[in-house]
């Protein structure tokens, strides 16, 4: 017999990294490309470094959560602690990223006048589903702490 800890909250911390691994292949900004404006300049999340490490830390907790289904005893590592110390460099990478969109500028290059991207990132759908991903995620490193107080007391 297999020991399995998957509670409610292993399970919301898989889908919000689900949600955030998804996001970095998505679009998170884009200026440009309408009528009337300059041609389309857009970025990939997975592109920045920030988010690189956002999806390699997802792709980490999903392993983290699969772990205790291919034991047969609890493991070490499957600890509250961990998923926060997760959530913890998960949130710094976003918020890094955010301020970095927020203060960079366009075609500082080019002979355009450099112009701040716009804010929010309207058409950064991936920045948006990685802010979901994000609370999904907290709420299951709340679970986990949760379940973790009920078998201690």
């Amino acid at each position: 017999m297999h020991y399995t800890s998957a509670s409610r909250g292993h399970w919301l911390v898989a889908i919000g990294a689900i949600v955030i691994v998804g996001s970095s292949m998505l679009q998170w900004w884009q200026i440009g490309g309408g009528p009337g404006e300059l041609p389309q300049t857009a970025g990939i999340g997975i592109s920045d470094g920030r988010v690189f490490l956002m999806f390699l830390l997802s792709v980490g907790s999903l392993l983290l959560v699969t772990l205790p289904f291919a034991s047969e005893k609890p493991i070490a590592i499957d600890h509250p602690l961990v998923y926060l110390g997760i959530f913890a460099t998960l949130v710094v990478g976003y918020i890094w990223r955010l301020v970095d969109l927020a203060q960079v500028s366009i075609a500082p290059c080019c002979s355009i006048a450099p112009t701040l991207m716009p804010w929010p990132p309207q058409r950064g759908f991936g920045f948006w589903l990685a802010a979901v991903g994000l609370l999904v995620f907290s709420r299951g490193v709340f679970e986990v702490f949760e379940e973790r107080r009920r078998r201690l007391y």
